[in-house]
């Protein structure tokens, strides 16, 4: 999950701990939140946790050996990108905010995933470059709309509701 600590990302995560038995988490991400992105660790436990900064990245790491938790801890958009192209990973929620979350977000569409795609600014930046990787590579795109009161979306996409 890229951007786990906003809204989108905890109410994905409040729906997958409802449905174990269909789903399982291999990441969670974060900019700056390292305490968040801990608690989130901790009830989830990820395989692997990327934060935006090497010194977070250090900090989670070392909260995490302490709670016994083994999720590897890395950092910086490299690290985002290897999450979202993991071949271990089906479906890629993209909830970063803003520019950041293109290149991971565009890593995942190349990689063929299934793309949950709350970060509206990637098709703002690159709305046709952005299709034409949907289209070549066979990746599903999903719109996520975080408006309150939003509902369906064309096409049966749904959107998922803040509460």
């Amino acid at each position: 999950m890229l951007g786990a600590t906003g809204s989108i990302g905890t109410s994905t995560l409040d729906v997958i701990a409802r449905h174990p038995e269909r789903y399982r988490i291999h990441a969670l991400t974060a900019h700056r939140s390292r305490e968040p992105l801990l608690a989130l660790c901790l009830a989830h436990r990820p395989a692997l946790a990327v934060l935006g900064e090497a010194r977070d990245a250090a900090w989670l790491r070392a909260r995490l050996a302490e709670e016994g938790v083994a999720t590897v801890v890395e950092s910086g958009p490299a690290a985002l990108v290897a999450v979202a192209e993991a071949s271990d990973v089906d479906v890629v929620m993209s909830a970063i905010v803003g520019a950041a979350g293109l290149l991971p977000t565009l890593a995942a569409v190349h990689a063929g995933k299934r793309v949950l795609l709350a970060n509206k600014e990637a098709l703002v930046m690159s709305g046709a470059l952005f299709m034409e990787a949907v289209a070549k590579s066979g990746a599903t795109l999903l719109p996520i709309d975080s408006e309150r009161g939003a509902g369906p979306l064309p096409g049966g996409a749904a959107r998922l509701r803040d509460t």
